[in-house]
């Protein structure tokens, strides 16, 4: 009996709905609607009439006719379930609307029955029969609105009989027997549908096995199989797009309780391969093996049982191997490109099915045996050298035996060779040489193409060969012994159709000076050119060939630099070439100006400051340069061999500044003339004092000197302010401000100049490096974490940012004694070792004399130092090879904090031993029997109980 669903109603509701299935609506499934494709409605009162596909309403229930006589009514509908063949149902809701209804207050029990077929002559004494209820509802207005629309969740009554293979499914509308005789609750509903939601099964066929090669198999006659078969079999899904995939799964046939299941992979047209281990089971057990769909939402039907038997024997000895082309051994026969046949041999075994072969190089293959089980493997090697076979027999379960390696040496007489490439549809030479003495003839054939041979002389032997098209072209060579194959090869070349630029005047070997002229040869690398594409400098020109296909442009070198020309032939069907591209260099006539620091941002250049001009030229026999600077007499400027000099000038003015300078040869001629102007930075220079040791916290004199004539005042920004300032300018045309760098660093000053008119200078932007007086301190301790201990040193740097220019480091710790460091050279930080001298917080304080005898600010660093045991060996000092094996070391401990009454020690992680402390003294010694590395792990103790830091050391013992 199928589970009857039961109708939930909620008050106002439009329609009556049913639960949902337990299974999910596939997402790419559109639901169909169905009309029925029969229908009939019974009548108590009218037995033995039928009712069959009458249009209008179908009655339920019952009712009184107009002379008070009372008609039960049922109504039976037949739906086409053919369309959902193979597929699984997920929704099937059957929808109609109730057109009247009696009495709405009468709660009405509604049922849907599935029943037998419609019949052409179905009547209330004649009605299908009824069997199972599929689903019920209450109706009335208890239970919503009415009259009311209706749902009727029908999907496993439709699932169960699309699964069984029924065609068509009759359902039966009624009123509940225990109240189908009350006269208030009957009603009319419109004609219903079936709405449908399925999804196409996923299903597998073509099951074979793929490894070892066989059929599906039925029990009486199946293949064998060793233990790891390859499964394969094919999924199709009636629903396009729809991702799927197949699990298969095996078992005992003796034992299907203990069936496995495990997923495919594939590489594409919906065909799954999957292995699995069969090496549990014994020799000869008969197994079953399928297959099914899934498309993750349905699970397919499993495809009909294959079967196979476990064979897990191997032949047992390795086959033999023989070739008369290339027998086994080191002396060289046959040569690359010769086949050679290998006879296999099983030995006389019925078992063995084939031959698996690999060779040196990887390749690999399976040979069939034959009924007498030999098998002969055609095998062409493609190289000289000594070569291996490894061949082992498989039998029909795939099972292998033991390896053969059967090595044999294939003799060097492959021909080899080069082109003397023309083109394309122009004859190319190609040259050959013999490798094998006896070689009388060589060949050579491109592909599509007939061999051509070629007679050899002294082993060499050339010939004419003609490419269609660009690219690379393999060509294959033989050598022959007259008509005897010796060997192959084959020969790799890149064929172009880049026309050949020539120039005797114009290469990257030949540096011309601007204005000489001279010509370009064109030459053909393709048949049928007329005319010659080229671009230089920008230009596209053309220019046409002769009738050898050659062309000659005239060119004059009209503008300077590293020149590229790209040429391309034009063939007279309209085919361009590859284009060649041709670089030459060009002397500019003219020398170069380049003025330094112009580009600097922010600018450095200015009035009274330094600057460098640098003249540059390629001219031949060049030997300097004049030059006239700022309207200035003329001056010679030597160039020492160089193709450069440089010329040292300090402006006097802001603005505009030309200098005018000729190259110079050495036959005494002048280039023409470069004239280069430039504008001389306008905004105010600006110096300070102390110049070279600016120190945060100490004032910096500033001194402004206007850059253009008339300026009356200097308006700045100092550092750390955003408020401009104002400075009269004074008599010799400076001013000067006093400010205090706050902190070490870049500090920015702007200043401008303006004039009594108005007129402004640019606006100068000035860095000043402010230095830190302060000594930067480095130690192993900080004022966080405890380290360390008393007596034991620590390693501490102090970093200058004056260094070199300082004469001594000076510290002292806590109240202790100055101590005086002199700085390490050529460094910045200088290390010194501190030993401290009791725990807990302590304060290391520093300064540094610089060069001129003043002192720096103090440096306060703050620390912690624990109470770990200061360890001391002479004979092995930490992380410092020492000592030996057998070498006795003695270690004192030092207790680092007070009230330490022993000490627990422990070499290399053994067990921890105790040595009493005298005044936080104490001694030991120990002797390694094993050099390397060594720990040491030292702990004080007192009386109470509580411990020390822990002291590590790393001991190097030597060997």
């Amino acid at each position: 009996m199928a589970r009857v669903r039961r109708v939930l109603l909620s008050a106002g509701a439009a329609f009556v709905v049913v639960a949902a299935t337990a299974q999910p609506v596939h997402a790419q499934a559109p639901l169909v609607n169905l009309s029925p494709t029969k229908w009939a409605w019974t009548d108590s009162g009218n037995p033995s009439t039928s009712y069959l596909n009458q249009s209008g309403d179908m009655p339920v229930g019952t009712s009184l006719d107009a002379a008070g006589k009372a008609h039960t009514r049922r109504s039976y509908f037949t739906f086409d379930l053919t369309g959902f063949k193979g597929q699984a149902i997920h929704v099937a809701g059957l929808t109609s609307t109730e057109t009247s209804v009696t009495d709405c207050t009468a709660t009405a029990p509604v049922e849907i029955w599935r029943t037998s077929a419609i019949k052409d002559n179905t009547a209330w004494n004649r009605a299908p029969q009824e069997i199972e209820r599929i689903a019920e509802a209450s109706l009335g207005t208890a239970y919503g609105s009415c009259p009311s629309g209706l749902w009727f969740e029908l999907a496993e009554a439709v699932g169960v009989a699309v699964a069984r293979g029924d065609k068509t499914l009759t359902i039966e509308l009624r009123v509940a027997a225990v109240a189908e005789s009350d006269q208030r609750l009957g009603r009319t509903v419109r004609q219903p549908r079936l709405a449908v939601g399925a999804n196409h099964l996923a299903v597998a066929s073509e099951l074979k096995l793929q490894y070892p090669e066989g059929t599906c198999g039925t029990v009486a006659k199946h293949p064998t199989a060793g233990s790891s078969p390859t499964f394969s079999a094919k999924v199709t899904d009636g629903d396009v797009g729809d991702p799927k995939t197949l699990i298969f799964a095996v078992w005992d046939v003796d034992h299907p309780d203990q069936r496995r299941e495990f997923m495919g992979g594939t590489y594409g047209g919906g065909v799954y391969q999957a292995s699995t281990d069969l090496s549990g089971y014994a020799d000869g057990t008969l197994i079953a093996w399928s297959a099914r769909g899934f498309d993750y939402t349905d699970y397919g039907p499993w495809a009909k049982a294959c079967y196979l038997t476990v064979d897990k024997t191997p032949p047992a000895h390795e086959p033999g191997v023989a070739s008369k082309q290339y027998p086994a051994g080191t002396v060289g026969t046959g040569g690359p490109g010769v086949l050679g046949r290998f006879r296999f041999d099983a030995g006389g075994n019925p078992d063995v099915a084939a031959f698996a072969w690999r060779d040196t190089l990887g390749r690999y293959g399976t040979v069939k045996a034959n009924r007498s089980g030999g098998a002969v493997l055609e095998y062409t090697p493609d190289t000289a050298r000594t070569m291996s076979l490894y061949v082992v027999a498989v039998d029909a379960a795939g099972n292998r035996g033991p390896e053969k390696e059967y090595q044999f040496t294939v003799r060097a007489t492959s021909p080899y060779g080069s082109v003397d490439m023309a083109g394309v549809g122009l004859p190319s030479t190609i040259n050959l040489t013999a490798t094998a003495s006896e070689t009388t003839v060589m060949s050579y054939q491109l592909p599509e193409s007939a061999e051509v041979k070629l007679p050899v002389t002294g082993g060499k032997a050339s010939g004419s060969i003609t490419f269609n098209q660009t690219g690379s072209a393999e060509i294959t060579l033989r050598a022959y012994k007259g008509t005897k194959l010796l060997g192959q090869n084959k020969l790799w070349t890149v064929v172009s159709d880049q026309p050949v630029v020539e120039s005797v005047e114009f290469d990257l070997f030949a540096n011309q000076v601007e204005g000489k002229t001279g010509s370009f040869t064109f030459k053909p690398r393709r048949s049928g050119v007329v005319a010659y594409q080229y671009v230089i400098g920008g230009r596209t020109a053309q220019v046409d060939a002769a009738a050898d296909g050659s062309a000659v442009l005239p060119y004059t070198a009209d503008t300077p630099g590293f020149i590229s020309m790209q040429v391309s032939s034009v063939s007279a069907d309209g085919t361009v070439s590859q284009a060649t591209q041709h670089y030459f260099s060009i002397v500019p006539v003219r020398p170069s100006v380049y003025v330094w620091n112009l580009t600097d941002s922010p600018r450095t250049d200015g009035v009274g400051i330094l600057q460098r001009i640098e003249f540059g030229s390629q001219l031949p026999d060049l030997t300097g340069f004049v030059y006239r600077y700022d309207g200035g007499p003329e001056t010679s400027l030597s160039s020492n061999g160089n193709s450069y000099a440089y010329l040292d000038v300090t402006p006097t003015h802001a603005g505009d500044t030309t200098v005018i300078v000729q190259a110079v040869r050495a036959d005494g001629s002048r280039s023409p003339e470069t004239r280069y102007t430039f504008q001389v930075f306008s905004g105010p220079v600006v110096t300070w004092t102390p110049a070279d040791e600016v120190i945060a916290n100490f004032p910096v004199t500033v001194t402004f000197r206007a850059a253009l004539p008339g300026a009356t005042q200097f308006r700045y920004t100092l550092p750390y302010g955003d408020q401009e300032l104002t400075v009269p300018v004074g008599a010799d045309g400076t001013a000067t401000v006093t400010y205090t760098p706050l902190s070490p660093g870049l500090d920015t000053l702007l200043v401008r100049s303006v004039a009594a008119d108005g007129t402004e200078s640019e606006q100068r932007y000035q860095y000043i490096y402010v230095r830190d007086d302060r000594v930067t301190v480095y130690a192993p301790w900080n004022e966080y974490n405890p380290t360390g201990g008393v007596g034991i040193p620590g390693t501490v740097g102090f970093y200058s940012q004056f260094a070199p220019n300082i004469v001594e480091f000076r510290y002292h710790v806590e109240d202790g004694p100055v101590v005086a460091v002199p700085p390490t050279p050529d460094s910045t930080t200088t290390y010194t070792d501190i030993t401290p001298t009791h725990s807990g917080l302590n304060t290391l304080y520093v300064q540094q004399v610089l060069a001129g005898g003043g002192l720096s600010q103090v440096t306060e660093y703050r620390f912690l130092v624990g109470t770990a045991t200061n360890v001391v060996s002479a004979q092995y000092l930490p992380s410092t090879w020492g000592g030996g094996v057998g070498v006795e070391g003695t270690f004192d401990f030092t207790a680092g904090a007070d009230g330490v009454v022993a000490f627990g020690y422990q070499f290399d992680y053994d067990e921890t031993k105790t040595v009493e402390a005298v005044n936080g003294h104490a001694t030991v010694k120990w002797t390694p029997s094993e050099g390397g590395s060594h720990t040491l792990a030292v702990t004080g103790r007192r009386a109470d109980g509580s411990t020390t830091d822990r002291t590590w050391q790393y001991l190097l013992v030597q060997y």
